[in-house]
């Protein structure tokens, strides 16, 4: 039967949708055991100062930028009569946000080493100075995190996971010159898969 040649005509892609660019990193504390922390009204997603204003604290400069991963792990379900599995099952899930703390605060040291030191803070006086008391804890406090990158159309893209905790190695070098002080940062989401949500801003309001 007589046809068309057979050309090679791949489909169009479109540049676009090639993104790039740095993320903003954002954690709260979680109001409640489970609970996930308030987020700005959607108009304000890409506003900084609405999601400070909420409460939530922005990580600062990072050595690298912040790197995203999700893990599944998986177990294949075989019979004897084909090679192929007849079915996969996720076994776990794990999905972290790492990066590495560039800027030394003790804000960010309790972050990184699991967000449950507490602080006491002594007032300047007489034959007193002034002074901040980190004091660590291995009971790590949970956290609500939101990742906000900018999508193609110029809006914000907001990855929001309810609830993380904060506990990963933590290894800083003290070097004369060859880097600043760095402080690792391990986010792992311990919260209910189908909580975890992408928001997309994709038109302006109309009014």
């Amino acid at each position: 039967m007589p046809g068309s040649p057979l050309l090679y005509t791949p489909p169009a892609y479109t540049t676009t949708n090639v993104i790039y660019g740095t993320g903003i990193l954002f954690t709260a504390p979680n109001p409640s055991l489970g609970v996930g922390a308030t987020v700005p009204a959607d108009y304000q997603l890409g506003v900084g100062s609405a999601w400070t204003g909420l409460g939530w604290s922005f990580v600062g400069a990072t050595e690298a930028g912040v790197t995203l991963t999700f893990n599944p792990t998986v177990q294949n379900i075989a019979i004897e009569e084909q090679p192929t599995p007849v079915g996969v099952a996720v076994n776990t899930a794990d999905l972290t946000i790492t990066c590495n703390l560039s800027e030394e605060t003790l804000q960010h040291i309790n972050l990184a080493w699991g967000n449950g030191a507490s602080t006491a803070v002594t007032a300047a006086g007489a034959g007193q100075p002034g002074k901040t008391v980190l004091t660590l804890s291995t009971s790590f406090a949970t956290l609500s995190v939101a990742l906000i990158g900018m999508n193609q159309l110029g809006f914000a893209r907001v990855l929001y996971i309810p609830t993380v905790v904060s506990a990963g190695q933590v290894q800083t070098a003290f070097r004369r010159a060859a880097q600043q002080r760095l402080y690792p940062l391990t986010l792992t989401a311990i919260c209910p898969y189908n909580s975890i949500t992408f928001s997309d801003l994709t038109a302006v309001a109309t009014s």
